[in-house]
């Protein structure tokens, strides 16, 4: 004979505590997959795609300063000469004198007669020398037909490494994407090969910056299978 049976309602409430507990798990796991999903890229692309603050060392600026323009150079296959970068030196810190002054604290980018953007650093840039051994301020890459990689070369001291900055130009927009220590070996096939200790006897290889294959990614100790920085 079949009975009707109440359920205690201890029991209940175990059996709701239970399937709540459950539905949290699925909910994480879900939430996992997705995660994962958004990290997921296509066959060519050579490492994780990370955007973020890891390869981003800040820049330092302290005391009294007085900016007075060096030099400027317009970079190549941006707009027909449209685009360019100026370059200031600190006079409370150096001499003035271009010819005797290599270190430039203050970037600017400039469209036209429209600054778009203005970085300082107190150890500031010097200048970086290409492939054809010319003397310039920077080296460019095109990455697409809407965005040109600039790679600066920082100030070069006795007992310490230069920055590294690289920014990224489309259309009015300037974004600071890498900024680290490390001396440039050698700029070669779309390449910005690193090191550490450069000039001494044993000089350390670290790795380099890729602008090849329509984005900007490095390879290095850290990110032995890449990373993509843009």
């Amino acid at each position: 004979m079949i009975t009707d049976r109440l359920v205690e309602p201890k029991l209940v409430r175990k059996t709701y505590q239970v399937m709540k507990k459950s539905i949290f798990i699925l909910g994480i796991l879900v939430m996992a997959a997705l995660a994962g999903r958004s990290q997921t890229f296509t066959a060519d692309s050579p490492a994780n795609c990370e955007t973020d603050s890891s390869v981003i060392d800040p820049f330092y600026v302290s005391g009294s300063h007085a900016y007075r323009i060096a030099d400027t150079q317009t970079i190549p296959d941006m707009g027909k000469d449209q685009y360019a970068v100026s370059w200031y030196v600190d006079t409370e810190e150096w001499d003035f004198d271009p010819q005797t002054n290599y270190i430039f604290s203050k970037i600017e980018f400039k469209k036209g007669d429209t600054v778009l953007a203005t970085f300082c650093d107190d150890d500031g840039w010097s200048y970086i020398v290409d492939e054809n051994s010319k003397v310039k301020m920077f080296k460019s890459f095109r990455i697409d037909s809407d965005h040109t990689a600039v790679v600066f070369r920082g100030g070069a001291y006795a007992a310490g490494t230069p920055i590294l900055t690289v920014f990224v130009l489309s259309g009015d927009e300037v974004k600071l994407i890498y900024n680290q220590e490390y001396f440039i070996e050698e700029i070669e096939d779309g390449k910005v090969f690193l090191a550490r200790e450069l000039y001494s006897e044993n000089p350390i290889k670290c790795g380099y910056l890729s602008f090849l294959d329509g984005h900007v990614s490095i390879v290095s100790n850290e990110y032995p299978t890449g990373k993509i920085i843009f």
